[in-house]
C-alpha cells in the first residue's frame, strides 16, 4: 500500500490498484492509453482517505497513444453502482491514466482537466488524487478542492515492494 502525508492528511492507496495500472502501462508501441476513475473512501474521524477501487477503460471511451477521454456517462453509472453496493460509502475520489513514457509527467490538458475535476466533482472529499502511469514509474498527485493546489506526492517503481 501506498501512504502519502498530505498537509495534515494520510492518502493510501491499496496495492491493487497499482497493479492494475501497471498491467495496463503502454510498454508496446502500439499501446493506447488507458484510464479510469479512482474510488475510495474518507475514512471516519479524519480527512484521511483510501483508493481502494478504479474503473476500467471502457469500449465508448477514446483512446489513441497520446490521449484518453473518459466517457462520463458510463464510468458514471458503474461508480453510481459501486457507491450503492457499498451502502454510500465509496466515492470518486481522483482519475488514473497512463503515458507512453518511462517516467510520466503530466500535459497541459491533464492539468485543465485534473482543474476542471476539482471544481466540479462532485465528492465529500477536499481532495482528489490523480495518478499517471508511465513505463517504468507511476507518480501520484493531490489536488486540493479549496485552494486548487496540484502538488506531486509520489513517484514510485513498479518492481518496489509497495
Amino acid at each position: 500500500m501506498i501512504k502519502v502525508k498530505y498537509r495534515n492528511n494520510e492518502i493510501l492507496v491499496e496495492e491493487h490498484v497499482i497493479e492494475v495500472i501497471q498491467r495496463l502501462r503502454q510498454e508496446d508501441p502500439t499501446d493506447y492509453e488507458s484510464g479510469g476513475m479512482l474510488i475510495g473512501s474518507v475514512l471516519t474521524n479524519s480527512n484521511d482517505v483510501v483508493i481502494r477501487d478504479y474503473t476500467l477503460p471502457l469500449m465508448s471511451d477514446y483512446k489513441s497513444r497520446h490521449r484518453f477521454i473518459r466517457k462520463k456517462q458510463s464510468h458514471n453509472a458503474i461508480l453510481q453502482q459501486k457507491w450503492e453496493d457499498s451502502n454510500k460509502t465509496v466515492m470518486y475520489l481522483g482519475e488514473w491514466h497512463t503515458h507512453p513514457e518511462m517516467d510520466p509527467h503530466y500535459s497541459p490538458q491533464d492539468i485543465k482537466n485534473w482543474r476542471k475535476l476539482l471544481d466540479k466533482s462532485n465528492t465529500f472529499s477536499d481532495y482528489l488524487v490523480f495518478i499517471i502511469g508511465g513505463i517504468e514509474i507511476y507518480k501520484v498527485w493531490i489536488g486540493c478542492r479549496r485552494t486548487k493546489d496540484i502538488v506531486l506526492v509520489y513517484k514510485g517503481a513498479y518492481n518496489e515492494n509497495i
